[in-house]
């Protein structure tokens, strides 16, 4: 089963094509993209293709639209992959996105593509947690038993935060997914001896993760496609199309957005502040 992944819960785009059996997922190929939306040009993609197989198209700068942003970068992302592989959309047969936490603007960009491509062509979808998707990850460089606190940075002072153990089989939570400031999060974690962090969020408040919070020694930053494709795979494997499941899938905010915060009855005739 041939399954488009992707996660947008940073401003890293993860894109990968991977072949799903049962108890392995193999990747096809992969797409990285590491974008800015304070200006300036998107970085150049970073495509790879697994070997063996054809290698991927020239890397292009597309320019318009939101500088950077990955509006502008989907779904040619996938189709770049797709075109590399000699395959087309009609070969995809599920789709498995990151449902964050994470940017607000990048989890519904992501999601809103992914269910329009599930949609259109009558493929299953599944979502899974992006932070959970970075414990799986990253659990081959902590060892069985060790708890993983994958972090992203949430700005406004906080961290999201995803609680982990590392299994024989992959990582099972321990502890709901939370946005917290550095500080509560160094408390939170005092009950776990073996617990180590990880991500962009540990490098945005290295004086307070420093002093209490061990480091892993990890090259995983952000969700990775991959590990989401595994996450989701035993609810794609042999899945028929769902429309009632697609359009239940939302994005996992963890907090309250802005607007909710401020007009939390909505607006219009009625509404409450």
């Amino acid at each position: 089963m041939l399954v488009a992944a992707l996660d947008t819960a940073t401003l890293t785009l993860s894109c990968a094509l991977v072949e799903v059996e049962p108890g392995r997922c193999t990747l096809v190929a992969e797409r990285l993209e590491h974008t800015s939306m304070s200006g300036g040009r998107p970085a150049p993609p970073n495509p790879r293709v697994a070997p063996g197989r054809a290698p991927p198209p020239a890397p292009s700068l597309r320019a318009g639209g939101s500088v950077g942003g990955h509006s502008t970068r989907l779904p040619s992302a996938l189709t770049d992959l797709l075109v590399a592989c000699g395959k087309s959309l009609p070969d995809v047969e599920g789709y498995a996105i990151g449902i964050g936490p994470g940017s607000f603007t990048g989890l519904r960009i992501g999601l809103a593509t992914w269910k329009g491509l599930a949609y259109a062509n009558r493929r299953p979808i599944a979502g899974a947690s992006s932070l959970a998707a970075m414990a799986l990850a990253a659990a081959p460089d902590a060892g069985p038993g060790a708890v993983l606190v994958p972090l992203l940075d949430a700005k406004k002072g906080e961290v999201y935060a995803g609680f982990y153990r590392a299994t024989s089989g992959g990582v099972e939570a321990i502890a709901p997914e939370a946005a917290l400031a550095p500080a509560a999060l160094v408390e939170r974690v005092r009950g776990w001896p073996d617990a180590v962090a990880f991500g962009a969020g540990y490098g945005a408040y290295p004086d307070v993760f420093g002093a209490g919070l061990p480091q892993l020694r990890t090259e995983v930053a952000s969700p990775p496609a991959l590990a989401v494709a595994r996450l989701a795979a035993p609810r794609l494997a042999g899945a028929a199309y769902d429309a009632q499941a697609l359009f239940a899938l939302e994005p996992h905010y963890v907090r309250p957005s802005e607007a909710e915060l401020k007009y939390p009855r909505g607006l219009g005739p009625g509404a409450e502040k």
